[in-house]
């Protein structure tokens, strides 16, 4: 199971079809092993009864959906998103195993960071996607692999050698951020650094460095792009059209969450439901002749309202407040780490959270599969790797 583990750091960026055959054998070694040991692993007994509690609610909202079909699926595809958070925390046993993660990780971030400079210096693309399905969630990504990448850096676990490369890929992810033209990322990513500071009053030299160096790759990607120049202008222009037309979305999805209360209308039903019934009539952004159209309302908040009702906003803020409170705790006993499993995971939480106010990211595959393996990792830190 450690080496189904490697495989899924290695290519939920890469490939989305291979790290589900990943997935895939991990499920089947488990009841392979079953049947020759009549025994389960042993998982985290909270992050069995969070998620059971969860996914209970989830089954919920489905049997009621709009289209129970449709919902049931979306709701399986989302449990086997988060079979990776089980794998990484229950079969890391080991610093040598941790190891094996966080180098494949860096493998994996580095490829993704290169393809987007290429795209954006070599292609000409104006808006760098990387391996990922837009330049939104390639922005999403980066948020999620520079503050694991800092993690390496600083750390034993990497070989002093690969210390410096985790160094280059974070500064080069920080970089592809800025070419991926994403506002809301941008947001993000600057709070969460405030974040770090406030948590981390005892480094507050390494924080002004960090800014200092942080500041120096973006301005010279600045200097060179007036395309990102132009990017920066349209944050304060009410009248930019992504400005005006996620108002619009979010006012739509007020207005289905105020008809569907309680459940919401069902996983995978905002697309139908927005664009055939609640799409403002001042929305420029029509769907096509085949009523395919915005997929979500580039909020998660309001992604979850719209589709679960309260249940679904319950369950949701209850999964991820849980999920933050693990980190802290374990952010909180790793206090002599200079930059921890726990605050690395807390900052990645808080920065997909921040960029989820004006996009939506944490119901992707790719994403959820990168931070989750990352976070089961992590978590192993304090349940065994450290132990």
């Amino acid at each position: 199971m450690y080496g189904v583990v490697v495989a899924i750091a290695l290519l939920t960026t890469l490939s989305t079809a291979l790290t589900t055959i990943a997935v895939a054998l991990g499920v089947l070694f488990i009841i392979y092993n079953y049947f020759r040991t009549k025994n389960f692993p042993h998982f985290d007994s909270g992050l069995l009864k969070i998620l059971a509690f969860y996914f209970s609610t989830q089954i919920l909202i489905a049997v009621t959906s709009l289209d129970v079909a449709v919902s049931l699926r979306e709701v399986v595809g989302e449990m086997h998103r988060f079979l990776p958070l089980l794998f990484a925390s229950t079969f890391i046993q080991n610093e040598s195993q941790l190891r094996g993660v966080l180098i494949a990780t860096l493998i994996s971030s580095f490829i993704n960071d290169a393809v987007g400079v290429y795209q954006y210096f070599v292609e000409g693309i104006p808006r760098a996607i990387g391996l990922e399905y837009s330049p939104t969630f390639f922005a999403s990504s980066m948020l999620i692999q520079i503050p694991i990448l800092i993690f390496m850096a600083q750390e034993n676990f990497l070989p002093k050698k690969l210390r410096p490369m985790a160094i280059g890929v974070a500064l080069l992810s920080v970089i592809c951020l800025g070419l991926s033209m994403t506002r809301g990322a941008w947001l993000a990513f600057i709070a969460t650094l405030f974040l770090f500071a406030i948590l981390e009053k005892k480094y507050r030299m390494l924080t002004a460095k960090l800014f200092a160096a942080l500041l120096v790759s973006f301005l010279i990607v600045l200097a060179m792009s007036p395309q990102l120049q132009a990017r920066i202008g349209t944050l304060t222009d009410k009248n930019f059209q992504s400005n005006t037309e996620r108002i619009l979305m979010w006012e739509s999805a007020i207005n289905i969450f105020s008809d569907y209360p309680i459940h919401g209308i069902g996983q995978k039903m905002f697309e139908k439901m927005y664009n055939e019934h609640y799409i403002s009539p001042d929305a420029k952004e029509r769907p096509d002749e085949m009523m395919s159209g915005h997929t979500h309302p580039h909020n998660n908040f309001l992604f979850v309202m719209s589709e679960g009702g309260v249940i679904g906003l319950v369950s949701f803020i209850v999964l991820y407040a849980y999920l933050f409170r693990r980190f802290f705790l374990q952010y909180k006993q790793e206090d002599s780490m200079t930059f921890s499993a726990g605050l690395t995971l807390l900052l990645i939480l808080a920065a997909l959270h921040l960029e989820g106010l004006t996009d939506t990211n944490l119901n992707q595959v790719k994403l959820m599969r990168e931070f989750l393996v990352i976070a089961g990792a992590l978590i192993a830190v304090r349940l065994g790797a450290r132990g």
